[in-house]
């Protein structure tokens, strides 16, 4: 009886345990959401993974891919794959027109660059946007820089849109980090307790170990769920300020005014 007992408790403490399993136990939900697409030989080899995985995502799209809407031939293909991405129940939100880091330029330059693509768009997108790089999103102790992020969130908030950050950064562009990028995606899904994951569809090691990547999430006992889950406003309809000139965006003009008096008066202080 003694040796059962002994060899049963053996059994026990040999059973195995995954590395990155959550300390506290627990399980968590999340998100994938990439940025910078779509394009036509990454993209929708990630919506055949996505879709055989029954995965919901998000796809933060770049508007200089549908310059011109849908009259202009050469967007035909990038069409295809947004048309893909909503028939199989995914998010789109706005990626901006072109990849810039939004609180270096002026005020005017901004508002072109939030509300450029949306016309061409206005038929796909919820209303989510995601700045390149997160610029003016984040909170600064400079006063000049945060009068700087305040302009690009006012702007982003007064074209309707509901900026979206991230709670996990696999950082999937750096090739440096990713050899390491699995285990530390899990161990900040437990540090974050979920949330949503950014990742890049334009990054060909992504679309190359994105299946792997989601069945070890899977197998943590993590689930995925779609935005709406950590983003209410994601399942609202675009609103008309998005696409055009609206009462909501009166004064967005003047906001690099506004910035030029901040500053000034930091400059007098100093």
């Amino acid at each position: 009886m003694k040796k059962f007992i002994l060899l049963s408790t053996l059994s026990v403490l040999f059973i195995p345990f995954s590395e990155a399993a959550c300390p506290d136990g627990k399980t968590y939900k999340v998100h994938f959401t990439f940025d910078d697409g779509p394009k036509s030989a990454l993209t929708p080899r990630v919506l055949d993974v996505l879709k055989e995985e029954k995965v919901p995502a998000t796809f933060f799209v770049l508007g200089e891919y549908f310059e011109g809407g849908k009259k202009n031939p050469a967007t035909k293909s990038a069409y295809a794959i947004l048309d893909r991405m909503k028939r199989e129940g995914h998010r789109i939100g706005s990626h901006t027109y072109n990849h810039i880091d939004h609180p270096l330029y002026s005020a005017a330059r901004v508002k072109e660059n939030i509300m450029k693509p949306n016309p061409w768009l206005k038929d796909y997108l919820s209303p989510v946007l995601r700045l390149p790089y997160g610029g003016g999103s984040f909170r600064s102790k400079n006063p000049a820089t945060q009068a700087k992020n305040d302009m690009v969130m006012n702007t982003v908030k007064k074209a309707g849109f509901k900026h979206v950050g991230w709670d996990i950064d696999t950082n999937d562009w750096d090739a440096k980090k990713r050899p390491t990028l699995l285990p530390t995606m899990l161990r900040d899904i437990c540090r974050e307790k979920g949330g949503v994951v950014l990742f890049h569809d334009v990054q060909k090691n992504t679309v190359e170990h994105l299946r792997e990547w989601i069945k070890a999430v899977k197998k943590e006992g993590h689930t995925f769920g779609p935005l709406e889950d950590f983003v209410p406003e994601a399942k609202k309809p675009l609103p008309p300020e998005a696409c055009g000139e609206d009462s909501t965006l009166k004064g967005v003009k003047d906001l690099e005014g506004d910035v030029g008096k901040v500053l000034e008066k930091i400059k007098v202080k100093e």
